[in-house]
């Protein structure tokens, strides 16, 4: 690697860990949010969950948010996040209650 090179690869870096985390989704509960990190991650986005919730007081945070937490990425993914979410979100089908057969 070259002197020009090392440098490029530090600034990269130094950008990297400088740029800020931005929410790309409201989730209801933990389990959606570490599906929609684990889906994100398998499409070479980071991505991380951030609960709005107070540990001791998790069921009241998450009624007066109304939401368990956010799904948050770099700056840089997070019109392709989004639009990851909404294409996965359109895929996948509703959970019902299960039908009744005769």
């Amino acid at each position: 690697m070259s002197d020009r090179d090392e440098v490029e690869s530090r600034h990269d870096a130094h950008e990297l860990a400088h740029e800020s985390l931005v929410s790309v989704r409201e989730v209801p509960d933990e389990q959606t949010a570490t599906m929609l990190c684990d889906f994100l991650r398998s499409q070479g986005i980071e991505a991380t969950a951030k609960p709005v919730q107070i540990a001791w007081f998790s069921t009241v945070e998450t009624l007066h948010h109304g939401f368990w937490g956010r799904v948050e990425v770099l700056g840089k993914d997070a019109d392709r996040a989004r639009s990851l979410i909404e294409d996965y979100s359109a895929a996948t089908p509703e959970q019902g209650p299960p039908e009744e057969t005769a």
